[in-house]
């Protein structure tokens, strides 16, 4: 009896795929796949980038310092480089350096992070990073470093 049921559960299962498959195959292709065919090669590009980019912030948000910086690399590689501002790119920098531990490494991020788009050095670049330190929930990278802030306190005493 248990060869039976062995033969005939995967068979009808194949069966119902073949039907199901057929079904699929003889219905006009729905709406919304002839819209997404109709947009231009640009928008398109953007779609298919939507779950990098999730995978990206849910890493960014909850991930450890290895699975950012791999994460980082990997956006870096993803994303293309350009002559113009790039924000995306100047994401990803702003938030590799919010995990570097090396001040000088931070220091080299956020510079990287101004030549991809040179707007969030003119005085935006503490408010970028704030935002995206906001996003993250674990540390290290969920609170500014001390060259963001205004450089390390002045300590009492002689010189």
């Amino acid at each position: 009896m248990k060869e039976v049921q062995w033969l005939l559960g995967p068979l009808t299962v194949a069966i119902l795929a073949g039907v199901v498959g057929r079904m699929r195959t003889e219905t006009p292709r729905d709406p919304w796949l002839q819209r997404l065919a109709a947009l231009p090669v640009a928008e398109q590009k953007a779609l298919e980038s939507a779950p990098a980019l999730a995978v990206a912030n849910a890493a960014w948000a909850f991930g450890d310092v290895t699975s950012v910086k791999q994460i980082a690399h990997t956006e870096l590689d993803r994303l293309p480089e350009s002559e113009g501002p790039n924000p995306n790119r100047a994401r990803v920098f702003l938030r590799f350096g919010l995990v570097d531990d090396n001040p000088d490494g931070q220091a080299a991020v956020f510079a990287q992070a101004c030549a991809s788009d040179s707007s969030i050095c003119n005085d935006h670049m503490k408010a970028a990073a704030e935002r995206e330190a906001q996003a993250r929930f674990v540390a290290p990278g969920n609170s500014l470093p001390l060259s963001l802030i205004g450089g390390h306190p002045r300590i009492p005493g002689p010189p």
